[in-house]
């Protein structure tokens, strides 16, 4: 097989909008890339940020398919990482995690939680690496500092305003600590709504269109492949990439790994418009994509990276 750059760099969202054969045909195609899945148990919509996957989970088949599917990751290699990044969890639900899964025979080997959950991380799950979670908000380096006092954290998943922030990637990684970079998610900068009462993350993009235009907001939100190859973010420091998926098919994980491992975005673009989720997905950008212009696109993004872009 050959070399992309990419071996074991990926993170990415089970998604169940598929069936056990196909999700095996793709670990056996992508699992050299694939370094870990995360993933919300099937115990209670409380672990669940996102309707669509609590509402499947709702059938018995689809949970089904979900055990099988965690089961099928770790055959080829792939690392579990279970999540409690939603707001609404407690001492009794992380305890039922961790029945279940040892119910199950199921080894995760890292957990993704929220600052307010790590007693019961540490409870019940003491032998994991730990993960701060995105969602914990965290914008400055000195609330890195204070995430990291008195606690036992392995890696931070960072994205929003650290998206090309090199210094910050430094600072981490002077600490011993991992660097997983949200790709694709292309939160606004100014916004902390996954973990605190600021204005939800509609509100803020929308006080920020009154200001700049569509093209703008997502040059600045998004991340092309380029950026991954030309210096703007040293991918050496980067130990996994994480993929926001969740929700799609498995062809959108699929073709958003294989964009950012042949640095290539023409040929998605050409067919489909709403292949820009590919590097910037959150919802609010979504009904602009059939309107969007590329060209204005790359002329804002070299504007704020200062140099051009060697487009594919």
């Amino acid at each position: 097989m050959q070399k992309t750059g990419f071996e074991k760099k990926f993170n990415i969202g089970l998604t169940l909008d598929t069936n056990i054969k196909e999700f095996r045909r793709f670990l056996e195609a992508y699992h050299p890339y694939i370094r870990s899945i995360y993933f919300s148990l099937p115990l209670s919509k409380k672990f669940h940020t996102r309707q669509l996957i609590a509402k499947q989970l709702l059938f018995p088949h689809k949970r089904i398919l979900f055990w099988k599917m965690l089961k099928e990751a770790k055959a080829y290699g792939v690392e579990l990482e279970l999540l409690f990044n939603t707001l609404t969890l407690d001492e009794e639900l992380i305890a039922l995690a961790s029945k279940e899964l040892k119910k199950r025979q199921i080894e995760v080997d890292s957990v993704c939680f929220l600052q307010a959950y790590y007693p019961f991380v540490e409870k019940y799950f003491p032998d994991k690496k730990y993960i701060w979670s995105f969602n914990n908000g965290m914008r400055s380096l000195k609330a890195f500092d204070e995430a990291i006092e008195g606690r036992k954290i392995d890696a931070v998943v960072l994205g929003s305003v650290f998206i090309r922030d090199n210094e910050a990637f430094r600072y981490i990684k002077e600490k011993g600590k991992e660097i997983i970079l949200l790709l694709n998610n292309s939160c606004s900068f100014n916004c902390a709504t996954c973990a605190s009462t600021s204005p939800l993350c509609q509100e803020t993009f929308d006080k920020n269109h009154e200001k700049y235009s569509v093209e703008y907001l997502y040059a600045l939100q998004s991340i092309f492949p380029q950026e991954l190859r030309d210096g703007t973010i040293e991918a050496g420091l980067i130990d996994c990439f994480k993929i926001s998926n969740r929700g799609s098919k498995l062809s959108f994980v699929q073709n958003s790994m294989d964009s950012y491992m042949r640095g290539e975005i023409l040929p998605y673009l050409e067919t489909d418009c709403n292949a820009y989720a590919y590097w910037g997905r959150a919802g609010f950008f979504w009904k602009y994509f059939s309107k969007m212009d590329f060209a204005k696109v790359v002329k804002y993004k070299e504007e704020i990276l200062g140099h051009s872009l060697d487009i594919k």
